[in-house]
């Protein structure tokens, strides 16, 4: 039904009597109309996002988008998930085939402006590194000298990865492949951000032991989701999401505790954020129980990332920075005020 009620829409959007109406639409409205969201996902690694053995779609990535469908809707499986790559996480967002993109995209000026996109919040604070074998005597950039260097093409990584050998004066052989053409001995190490190191290794390797990620990282990776450009209601609708379950973390509020902390906890941004008083909700565009109920499907930040990324998973992957500013990190939300 809600399939049938998108194409409907659709079809009524191209109509010449309702073109302008259509046009000046925000997503939020038409993502209410509509049933679902679609979510731009890359199908990757156990960790980020994936097809499970039930051919369900799960990871750190993919629990944002159940936890915008729950805001929206209070059910987080009433999403559409469209597969994006490197190339088409922006084109997706651009022809509207994606009403947001939840991938591990680095936010940048220039892609911001040359794609036409908006980062709303960020997920995840990483660095780029380098995987490489762990026999290899490799301990640092200088060792790679004559080596070759495996990378993505058409990535921010490529770009900060020719910078590096530039300043350091290494004469290193790049190479435009990815994890398993490292993984298969075409190269002498693998570079992207290190938690896409750590789950390339985890779920790629034969053996993980046999490579190990070095200790340098040597740029800053802001990763967040991504919408188009233009549509303020629809950014701050993300924000909003990823946004509140920072706070949630920081405030303690669990996905066990928080139908408790809603009725019984009297901070005031507790309140806020939860729906027990003010308008937040309402000027949002969103159910007053949004939070409540992104909360209680997915948990807050720290049960995400301890979920996908932690130490009791294969990724094994302490959140270090990505903890809230009150735990020693950076994860630092807006004053839902």
């Amino acid at each position: 039904m809600r399939l049938v009620l998108r194409s409907l829409f659709m079809a009524l959007g191209l109509a010449g009597s309702m073109m302008s109406t259509a046009a000046s639409a925000s997503v939020l409205d038409t993502v209410k109309l509509h049933g679902d969201i679609r979510c731009g996902v890359f199908p990757d690694d156990p960790g980020r996002s994936a097809l499970n053995v039930e051919g369900n779609w799960e990871g750190f990535y993919v629990d944002f988008c159940r936890a915008t469908a729950a805001a929206l809707f209070g059910d987080p499986d009433r999403v559409q998930y469209l597969e994006v790559d490197a190339t088409t996480r922006f084109t997706s967002l651009q022809k509207s085939e994606a009403d947001v993109v939840m991938y591990s995209t680095t936010r940048t000026l220039g892609r911001e402006l040359n794609y036409g996109v908006r980062f709303p919040a960020i997920y995840l604070f990483d660095g780029q590194g380098f995987l490489v074998r762990t026999s290899s005597g490799i301990d640092s950039v200088h060792d790679m000298s004559g080596k070759s260097i495996c990378v993505t093409e058409n990535t921010s990584t490529h770009q900060n990865l020719v910078d590096l050998l530039k300043a350091r004066g290494v004469d290193a052989q790049i190479h435009f492949s990815n994890g398993d053409s490292f993984f298969r001995g075409n190269c002498d190490a693998y570079t992207a951000d290190r938690m896409n190191l750590a789950v390339n290794r985890a779920h790629r390797a034969e053996n993980p032991d046999e490579y190990r990620v070095l200790p340098l990282a040597f740029t800053r990776e802001p990763i967040g989701p991504m919408v188009a450009e233009g549509d303020e209601a629809w950014a701050r609708a993300i924000s909003a999401v990823v946004n509140g379950l920072i706070l949630a973390d920081e405030k303690g509020i669990t996905q066990d505790n928080v139908l408790t902390m809603a009725e019984s906890n009297s901070n005031g941004e507790v309140q806020k954020l939860l729906g027990v008083s003010g308008d937040l909700a309402e000027r949002l565009g969103l159910p007053q129980d949004w939070a409540i109920n992104m909360i209680r499907s997915v948990g807050n930040y720290s049960e995400i990332y301890q979920r996908h990324f932690g130490p009791d998973t294969a990724v094994g992957i302490e959140q270090g920075l990505n903890k809230p500013w009150s735990r020693g990190g950076i994860l630092y939300a807006p004053l839902f005020q």
